[in-house]
């Protein structure tokens, strides 16, 4: 009779080696889909605080838009401490704006009061844009763009302003999101003829007197 052969079961399993081989393999697969993860919310969230924030800049343009559209009259911007003003007259009476601590405001009044009443907020979480200044204002007749590089202004050298015109820059900051607000509106019930005096000097208006001092 032949010996039958009994073969031992294999018992021995997984080496030590092995196992770390596979873990070192499948924690290699977790970085990667979680990094992935971290990257499409990083993502959806920079979008959604874009759009907030572009939101929130779109309804202040869209509020300065119909006052100083209209506006017959606007001073030189002025910084007491850490605020701006920007002062202008419309028809329907005086209005201040007001960027302070990353807030921008506005209230009106009427004459012959000069006490502005109660600022509505119409922007937040804003931020000077380098050493710009917030408020700038071109004069009738005046070229602000007469030493601007080609191409980046979008008029040639020589362009005169018929009307006086008002530019906002400060930046908007939601969470991680940065956006920048460059926006200029022209004050289309001002001219020479109402801004300057005969002596050639600025028309003073009693809307300025609300504005504080140091």
């Amino acid at each position: 009779m032949s010996a039958e052969r009994h073969t031992e079961p294999d018992d021995q399993g997984y080496t030590l080696v092995e196992l770390l081989v596979a873990a070192g393999l499948m924690s290699t697969v977790l970085i990667i889909v979680l990094g992935g993860l971290v990257e499409v919310y990083s993502n959806v969230n920079r979008a959604d605080t874009l759009g907030a924030a572009r939101d929130q800049l779109s309804t202040s343009f869209r509020r300065l838009d119909k006052e100083l559209r209209y506006a017959n009259w606007v001073s030189t911007p002025g910084q007491v401490g850490n605020a701006w003003y920007l002062e202008y007259a419309t028809p329907l009476g005086c209005r201040q704006l007001v960027l302070r601590n990353g807030v921008l405001t506005t209230a009106s009044w009427n004459l012959p009061s000069t006490t502005p009443g109660t600022p509505a907020t119409i922007g937040s979480n804003l931020s000077v844009t380098g050493t710009t200044a917030p408020f700038t204002v071109y004069l009738p007749n005046s070229q602000p763009y007469a030493t601007a590089s080609a191409g980046t202004s979008g008029v040639g050298a020589d362009y005169q302003l018929a009307h006086t015109q008002v530019r906002l820059r400060f930046t908007g900051q939601l969470g991680p999101t940065s956006l920048p607000f460059d926006v200029l509106f022209t004050a289309q019930n001002t001219s020479a003829s109402n801004v300057f005096s005969d002596n050639g000097k600025l028309t003073p208006n009693d809307c300025s007197k609300a504005r504080p001092t140091v």
